[in-house]
């Protein structure tokens, strides 16, 4: 086999020079990002890349590409095949035409497990200046995981397709904005030796908007931190002094535009053929932010539909089958809060090494009261068949108040009867239900009867925390419920 090294690379001599250069650049990418060097990985082929020449095009042959990390395990597809189009400056179209499976080793080098497909596709654009692909399209249908394990080989699982797109394009110098995607359809697995459970998925989902976006700082980031963001190892981080400085540097410059992004899950399920242990219909997670609201603003709304969980021993009728969360935060100074090294020396390194309560007060609730940081909940429901709770409310940052914050908040709850027999019907049983029933039977007087728009009696309750602390539901003062011992019934049981 051929084995790829950095500054090692193989073509055909006849070829023209901007082709070797192409494939260089291509190898030496693979060998140096994509791969993880210094965990051992490399690449190795079973003759040298070679290339041809077809009009303005350069087609490029990887044969037999294989990955071996460095305890000895592998992946290897067959040929490769990728057609490179120059288009001006660093800017180069591609297609790729790859194989029908790929096959992964055990530690020991033996066959593992096979993934099989029926057809794929993947073009898009490669931008060499920046290393990133703002164009891509890609899709795997007809997949098929099998597991090589076995005497026989077990199919353990099936993909309907995989799908990935973006579209990004450069607006203004150095600002990024468009849309990508990423998709899984129908997804079943049923493991080897798993006891006959099964998980499915219809859909998982990974849609984001973005609007000038600083993408060379991005890139710049990931490079500093010789990883993603969302994927750092944070011990390695906190102890590195230079890389906290170099980021806070990247980000103070950075443009951060505004993104939004949602996730999305549906058709859940995991259990035997017989007993379903969990299933949930629908999950929604809506995240984003706008970078030129300053200092942030940024909003969250996850939505969940029919969860169902085997070990929760409550009655059908109060299954939660929908639960809403809706929340933004604005004036958050995130921006502030991540440049702090830039601001502070010693005590924001002794802090970020692991003393996070000397950092809080002394350098994040300062700057968190500075702008009144503001949390709005827009929407909080969760209903049942038989019962709902419904609410909004806000809570702000205010360094002068006695809790550090005010607020209020409205909230409805349907059903309290109900609750109130069920948990009645379950004292004799549950050694948490009386505390249970006391606890609901005190919300009961406590609220405020009213009929609703649906004609169902609701209890609402109005609660406020002012400057002085003192919290009050429905002008009723906390502090009485304390002083006559109800309060206990809110602290949670000892063990």
């Amino acid at each position: 086999m051929a084995l790829l090294t950095t500054g090692a690379m193989h073509a055909k001599a006849e070829e023209p020079k901007h082709a070797l250069n192409i494939l260089s650049e291509i190898l030496e990418y693979i060998g140096n990002d994509l791969l993880d060097s210094k965990a051992g990985e490399r690449l190795e082929m079973s003759t040298e890349a070679s290339t041809t020449t077809v009009g303005e095009s350069i087609k490029i042959k990887i044969p037999a590409p294989r990955i071996v990390a460095k305890d000895g395990s592998w992946i290897q597809m067959g040929d490769t095949t990728a057609r490179v189009t120059p288009m001006g400056g660093k800017a180069f179209e591609f297609t790729l035409e790859l194989p029908h499976s790929l096959t992964v080793s055990d530690i020991n080098g033996q066959p593992d497990g096979r993934i099989h497909w029926r057809g794929s596709a993947m073009r898009g654009v490669w931008r060499a200046d920046l290393e990133f692909f703002p164009v891509i399209h890609g899709n795997f249908h007809g997949i098929i995981l099998t597991n090589q394990r076995q005497i026989l080989d077990h199919n353990e699982g099936t993909i309907e397709s995989i799908s990935l797109d973006q579209e990004l394009s450069e607006l203004s110098p150095g600002l990024w904005s468009g849309s990508s995607a990423f998709e899984i359809t129908n997804l079943e697995i049923n493991p080897a030796g798993g006891g006959g459970h099964k998980f499915s998925l219809g859909r998982l989902s990974l849609i984001g908007k973005t609007n000038n976006f600083d993408l060379p700082a991005w890139l710049a980031l990931i490079k500093a931190l010789d990883t993603a963001p969302v994927i750092l190892n944070q011990a390695e981080f906190l102890f590195n002094n230079q890389k906290i400085f170099r980021a806070a540097q990247i980000i103070s410059d950075m443009h951060g535009g505004a993104n939004n992004f949602t996730f999305m899950l549906s058709a859940l399920r995991f259990g035997s053929h017989n007993k379903r242990l969990f299933s949930l219909q629908e999950m929604i997670l809506n995240m984003a932010y706008d970078n030129d609201n300053r200092p942030g603003e940024y909003s969250l709304a996850l939505n969940l539909t029919a969860l169902d969980e085997a070990e929760i021993s409550i009655p059908p009728e109060f299954y939660p089958q929908l639960a809403l969360l809706k929340l933004r935060l604005e004036r958050f100074p995130l921006r502030q809060i991540l440049t702090i090294p830039l601001r502070e020396s010693a005590p924001v390194v002794g802090a970020l090494t692991g003393q996070f309560d000397s950092i809080m007060p002394k350098l994040l609730l300062p700057l968190i009261y500075a702008n009144r940081t503001t949390i709005h909940f827009d929407n909080v429901t969760v209903r049942a068949a038989a019962a709902s709770l419904t609410g909004h409310g806000k809570l702000m940052a205010l360094e002068n108040s006695f809790l550090g914050a005010v607020g209020e908040a409205q909230i409805s709850v349907t059903g309290l009867d109900e609750l109130i027999l069920m948990a009645a019907q379950k004292t004799l049983s549950n050694v948490e239900a009386p505390e249970l029933l006391a606890l609901l039977t005190i919300a009961k007087g406590m609220g405020r009867p009213k009929i609703n728009a649906d004609g169902e009696l609701s209890y609402l309750f109005d609660i406020m925390l002012p400057l002085d602390g003192n919290i009050t539901i429905n002008a009723i003062p906390l502090n009485l419920l304390q002083d006559i011992g109800m309060t206990s019934l809110l602290r949670p049981r000892q063990s």
